[in-house]
C-alpha cells in the first residue's frame, strides 16, 4: 500500500521524501500512514524499479531529492487504481487481545478498553484538526476518507463504550 500512496502523491507533483511523509500526516494517516523509516527505503525501491526518478536540489544549503513518477510508474499506479477493490477486514489488535480478555480480571479488562478507548478519542480529534486546517483544499474523494476515517473511529468508540457498559453488569472476575 505504501508504495501506491507514494506513487499517487508523485502524480499530483514533484515531492521531497519529507513532503511525502507532510502529506500522509495531513492527508492519509486515518488509514496509511509510515514513519521516515519505511518511506525512504520505499523511495529506493521505486528508484530502483525505473517507477520515480529524483534530481537533486539545493534549498537551504541543503541537498534534497525530488522525486518525480515515471511514465512506467503512472502506468503501475493507474493498474492499481483500476483494479476493484475486494474487503477485507483491517489488522484489528484490539480485536485479537479483546477476545482473550477472559484471562484478565474484569476490571484490568476494563482498564485497557478504557485506555483503548483514549487513543481512539485521540485520533478522531487529529482527524477534525486536519478537517479544520486544510478541508478547503481537498478533492470530494479524499474528504470522502476522511470523513470515513472519522466515523469509522466513532463506531469503534461507541462501541467499546457499550461494551464497558454491558461488562459492569457481568458476573466475570
Amino acid at each position: 500500500m505504501l508504495e501506491f500512496a507514494i506513487l499517487g502523491f508523485l502524480l499530483d507533483r514533484d515531492m521531497t521524501g519529507y513532503d511525502i511523509k507532510q502529506m500522509m500526516v495531513l492527508r492519509t494517516s486515518n488509514f496509511i500512514d509510515a514513519s521516515f523509516g519505511s518511506i525512504y527505503p520505499m523511495l529506493k525501491r521505486l528508484e530502483k524499479l525505473g517507477l520515480i526518478t529524483f534530481t537533486e536540489i539545493v534549498e537551504g544549503n541543503r541537498f534534497k531529492k525530488l522525486y518525480r513518477i515515471t511514465p512506467g510508474g503512472q502506468k503501475r499506479f493507474l493498474e492499481w487504481l483500476q483494479t476493484p477493490c475486494t474487503f477485507s477486514p483491517f489488522n484489528l489488535e484490539f480485536l485479537a487481545k479483546l477476545f482473550f480478555y477472559k484471562h484478565l480480571k474484569k476490571n484490568d479488562a476494563i482498564l485497557n478498553i478504557e485506555l483503548f478507548r483514549g487513543t481512539v478519542q485521540d485520533a478522531i480529534e487529529k482527524l477534525s484538526e486536519i478537517e479544520r486546517a486544510i478541508s478547503d483544499g481537498m478533492d470530494p474523494f479524499e474528504y470522502a476518507s476522511l470523513q470515513f476515517g472519522r466515523s469509522y473511529y466513532e463506531m469503534v468508540l461507541n462501541w467499546h463504550e457499550k461494551l464497558i457498559d454491558d461488562l459492569k453488569f457481568t458476573a466475570l472476575e
